[in-house]
């Protein structure tokens, strides 16, 4: 006896009607489990993520800024969501070139909950980065990856002014991150 369910005997338009109805949690649980029916769940996904950006927002915050994350594509073949991270860079001074690591959280807020911490990274600085040129990095969580730009700022010039003071201090070197992309897997959505 066959205890699978043939979805092509069920009208198209009811199949419809039930995929609007289902929380995406589910959606994501049941694109895994049919191949019949995956179709229909990755389009009913795609169509909530991105007409719907309400229902889950994502935000970062990158050493003392916060930003809300917004979605922009679902690729149906990788199954991630891609979000743009619309922020101004984050300066940060350090008195030494060296090696410094600037702690970011990806946070989650629903309409029932304000905000929740789903996951700690951290954006490492290598010493020896050379004024002007601006890196593109790579940055692998465990429930999703991020793209940033990291430049290090040109040392201002000391003014006459300087020269007749007692400086205790080299002058502090200037870097700028901003996160520019954020990839989150369907998986993450189960998750969390």
């Amino acid at each position: 006896m066959n205890s699978q369910i043939n979805f092509f005997v069920l009208p198209l338009e009811l199949i419809s009607i039930v995929m609007q109805h289902l929380p995406l949690k589910d959606l994501v649980r049941i694109e895994r489990t049919s191949k019949l029916i995956q179709n229909f769940c990755l389009y009913e996904i795609q169509r909530r993520i991105i007409s719907q950006p309400d229902n889950q927002k994502w935000s970062l915050m990158v050493h003392l800024g916060q930003t809300i994350a917004l979605p922009y594509r679902f690729d149906t073949k990788t199954k991630t969501i891609s979000y743009s991270v619309p922020m101004d860079p984050v300066h940060i001074n350090t008195m030494f070139d060296h090696r410094r690591q600037i702690h970011c959280s990806l946070l989650q807020s629903t309409p029932k909950s304000k905000c929740n911490l789903i996951e700690d990274f951290s954006i490492t600085i290598e010493k020896g980065m050379v004024e002007g040129n601006a890196e593109n990095i790579d940055i692998p969580g465990k429930l999703c990856r991020f793209e940033a730009s990291l430049t290090r700022l040109a040392t201002p010039p000391r003014e006459e002014n300087d020269s007749k003071k007692l400086l205790l201090a080299p002058p502090p070197l200037t870097y700028t991150i901003q996160v520019t992309q954020m990839h989150l897997p369907l998986s993450t959505l189960v998750i969390c």
